[in-house]
Formats: C-alpha cells, structure tokens, sequence
C-alpha cells in the first residue's frame, strides 16, 4: 500500500517537473544562467550590469522555437555604459515614445530571429526569439 502510494508520488513528481520544464514560461534555477546567455548573444548585447537586478525571467516556445524575455533594473549610467558596449544597439536608433525607447533587432545574431529591447528609465525588457 505505502509502495503503491510512493510510485503515485514519483510519477507525480515526475509529470510536473516534466510540465514546468518544458511547457511553462517559469525558467527553473538550472536554466537561467543558459536563458539569459541565449538572449544576450542573439541579440548582439554585452553581459548584463553587475549589479543589476533581474525582476522578470521568461521562456516561451517549443523544441523547434524558443523566446526568452528578461527585464532587468540597474542605474543610468550603467545601462548608458552597457548600451555603448552592445553590437546591435550602439549604433540602433531607437524609436521614442511615451519616454520608452525601443531598439529593433531584426535579424538576430547566429541566424537568430531577434527581437526587441525597451528601456524605461533604469527597467529594461530584452524580448529575443530563435526559430
């Protein structure tokens, strides 16, 4: 009885893990550091400010598409610093409105689909696809 019980447990355990990992936007604590290098390097940015905070992580899509979104805080000097050093945005004008400025990133890198980056006074959202 208690075996049975146990066997249910596991094949739970199993099943939910398996659902978390592969089918919602939670990005388990193993992927994040691969997530966050995915995005960066498809859409031609440096490394996330040390000592910014990283406030929202997503994933999206499947074995043949993915789509990480990243928002993350840091100062202004920082992200200005960190705008300059990035492939794809030093040179990217951005489009400016309601004081958000939106950097369109169409192709990405490594045959990547791309993306977008907006930024909100110290808040940016990186939205990167590979497909």
């Amino acid at each position: 009885m208690i075996k049975d019980k146990m066997i249910y447990f596991l094949v739970f355990v199993i099943i939910l893990l398996g659902y978390l990992n592969y089918f919602s936007t939670y990005v388990m604590p193993w992927q994040k550091e691969e997530a966050i290098k995915s995005a960066l390097l498809w859409g031609g940015l440096k490394e996330i400010p040390k000592n910014a905070k990283i406030i929202n992580l997503e994933k999206h899509g499947s074995s043949f598409t993915k789509q990480f979104i990243i928002e993350f805080t840091s100062s202004k000097s920082e992200l200005e610093q960190w705008i300059r050093k990035s492939k794809r945005l030093k040179n990217n004008i951005p489009k400016i409105q309601l004081n958000i400025r939106t950097y369109e990133i169409h192709p990405g890198e490594i045959n990547s689909y791309g993306g977008r980056v907006k930024i909100k006074q110290d808040t940016v959202s990186i939205n990167m696809s590979w497909s």
